[in-house]
């Protein structure tokens, strides 16, 4: 695919933002398939998730990469737990009694955290994301919207100011709809059906990519209402990634002259 720097009122320009990088082991080589072979643009890293270091070697072997900070308050997967990037005696009002994040957006609240915390937290990952190398081209945020606490949406434009690193899904892009969700066996032709709707204009899609492993199956969802029957997740994110490979996908891109594009020049559009 041809990544042009100029682009037509016509045009049909698409984002394909892998999320969580660094969680697993298998989302390691899932991104790599994702960049190397794939459609993939973009790739979100969780600094706090215990394979963020194998991202971040990840990143500096490939400074051609787009890749951004996941910002993360929730570490939502059952008896694998994530602690946050500061000490977290620091940041008492953003974990649980035995330090670690809380295991969804409920249980966060419910704590009502100091947004000074949440702050501090989230400003420490871009910060250690950079320290190690990766230069981070966007923030966007994992599990929890900004709009999900007071005074969120305000520390994410800090960040966004301080460091001067644009927002994903703040520069106007409409969202293609997710595959998430969809029956592993029907996520590619959910994916064509998706691109070959698209009107002109900036688009992003938003993708949860890894294989299916022992580790990625061993992940269940804290809540009910988010688990796949299987339970773990490693099926439904082997057929993500199997879509964004596929050259089925590919050719529906080529048909609909879809270009694709990165966060690099946000600042520009």
């Amino acid at each position: 695919m041809v990544r042009s720097a100029t682009s037509g009122a016509q045009e049909i320009r698409l984002i394909v933002r892998g999320d969580d990088l660094g969680m697993t082991h298998g989302s390691l080589e899932a991104f790599e398939k994702g960049f190397n072979e794939g459609v993939l643009t973009c790739g979100s890293v969780i600094v706090p998730a215990p394979w963020f270091a194998g991202a971040a070697a990840l990143a500096r072997k490939n400074p051609q990469w787009c890749l951004g900070v996941h910002l993360t308050l929730v570490g939502e997967w059952v008896g694998y737990r994530w602690r946050p990037v500061l000490p977290w005696d620091k940041v008492p009002s953003i974990v649980d009694q035995d330090g670690f994040l809380c295991a969804s957006p409920k249980e966060l609240l419910a704590k009502k955290p100091k947004i000074e915390e949440i702050g501090a937290e989230l400003r420490a990952q871009v910060s250690l994301a950079l320290r190690k190398g990766i230069d981070v081209r966007y923030i966007d945020t994992h599990y929890m919207g900004p709009k999900d606490y007071p005074g969120l949406t305000e520390v994410i434009e800090r960040i966004n100011r301080d460091f001067k690193i644009p927002i994903s899904g703040w520069a106007n892009e409409k969202r293609l709809g997710s595959i998430y969700n969809v029956p592993v066996e029907q996520k590619e032709e959910k994916a064509i059906e998706m691109l070959r709707n698209l009107s002109p204009g900036l688009w992003l899609w938003v993708t949860h990519i890894g294989i299916d492993s022992p580790e990625q199956q061993a992940l269940v969802h804290s809540a009910p209402e988010d688990r796949f029957e299987s339970p773990g997740v490693g099926a439904h994110r082997a057929a993500e990634l199997k879509a964004i490979l596929s050259p089925h996908v590919k050719a529906a891109m080529k048909e609909k002259k879809i270009r694709l594009t990165d966060n690099k020049d946000m600042r520009g559009w």
